[in-house]
């Protein structure tokens, strides 16, 4: 698919289900059509360092993959896979789910795939895939809901219970990354330190440098605990990006929306996890909540053992807060039109995130030469 052929598609309201309002959210890697009652997500043709769209095989399993994961904290909300076609050379989402289908061929080619489709539906060309969802109320977003001052503990303790649960039940994987590896992701924040710097201020930018480089050395120091962590089995086949607009609080709270397209990025130390959700929190002030958190998770599946698992605990909000700062700033750098409108929203986000990595920084002892 091409904006284009989206682009027609919302136009003439080209979706299975009826709909008066069919409106377009465009991220780096998909374009979200959100109609009255449901949600169509198709993947960009695309290819990246972390994940590969490049063919409609490939978006295909990706998209069966996304409801599948989906659908371990989400299953009302993940509806299944829709082909999208060329029916009398118009594009349209059509309404019988293939999720169930096997794929028979290397996703590489997609040829003998593609052909089966056609020759099924012989009035069309099956082009791509979307994942279906039912619409949920984007009020009730934790976010939106932190902006308000409309979030209570017992809320929050109850969102603890089910992650526990979910962390509990998941596949425990031992081989995953060690600490060298961490640092590699972590340092990778001086691709954009120019632009932080700019954005932020020469006098945090500065601070940010010496953090990275100093983290060498406490990742090090932890690179025992770190092994001994993955032996007792606290990295799990997780979310990935449990960030807070990923989190719906409903009754019960429903986590969506997590990283489908690479088994690395979800396989992850519980307290990474729960880090980047308590890190966003306290990003909001809300350092009470995130202790509700913190103690609620706790009495259901002990994941801090001793001083050096608190402070590794530490280590991963920063780690977060670090993975944030570049990927707002690359927002900035890969969309310079949208700025000015964003310019403010996105500059104190910046500064929100700057303000956690550097407190848990000072809280490590990593501000000091």
């Amino acid at each position: 698919m091409n904006s284009e052929q989206i682009s027609r598609i919302i136009r003439e309201k080209a979706v299975p289900h009826p709909t008066e309002e069919l409106r377009l959210i465009e991220t780096h890697i998909s374009w979200v059509l959100l109609g009255d009652r449901h949600v169509y997500k198709i993947k960009k043709p695309l290819a990246l360092n972390f994940l590969d769209f490049s063919n409609p095989d490939k978006r295909r399993l990706n998209c069966r993959q996304e409801v599948l994961l989906n659908r371990r904290l989400a299953p009302e909300m993940y509806l299944g896979v829709l082909p999208v076609a060329i029916v009398e050379d118009k594009p349209r989402i059509l309404s019988e789910p293939i999720e169930n289908e096997v794929v028979e061929t290397d996703p590489g080619t997609g040829d003998q795939n593609r052909e089966s489709m056609k020759s099924e539906h012989s009035l069309w060309e099956i082009v791509d895939y979307a994942v279906w969802m039912r619409r949920m109320d984007e009020t009730r977003q934790l976010d939106i809901l932190l902006e308000a001052g409309q979030v209570t503990g017992d809320s929050i303790a109850e969102l603890a219970r089910i992650l526990s649960g979910f962390h509990k039940a998941a596949p425990v994987i031992y081989e995953a990354e060690n600490w060298e590896d961490i640092y590699d992701e972590f340092r990778d924040l001086q691709s954009v330190i120019t632009t932080l710097s700019d954005l932020l201020g020469k006098g945090d930018g500065d601070r940010i440098r010496m953090v990275i480089g100093n983290s060498w050395k406490f990742l090090q120091g932890h690179a025992e605990r770190i092994e001994t962590r993955k032996a007792s089995g606290f990295v799990r086949d997780g979310h990935g990006d449990l960030h807070c607009r990923n989190v719906l609080m409903t009754q019960p709270p429903v986590v969506f929306d997590c990283i489908e397209f690479s088994e690395q990025l979800r396989t992850l130390d519980v307290l990474s996890e729960i880090g980047f959700l308590c890190m966003d929190l306290e990003r909001y002030g809300r350092m009470d909540l995130s202790e509700v958190f913190c103690q609620t998770y706790e009495s259901e599946f002990p994941c801090i053992q001793d001083i050096a698992d608190r402070q590794l605990f530490t280590f991963y909000k920063m780690y977060r807060a670090n993975v944030r700062l570049k990927v707002e700033t690359l927002v900035i750098d890969r969309d310079t039109s949208r700025m000015h409108w964003q310019e403010e929203s996105l500059t104190s986000r910046l500064k929100s995130y700057s303000k956690c990595f550097l407190r848990y920084a000072d809280q490590l002892g990593l501000l000091t030469g």
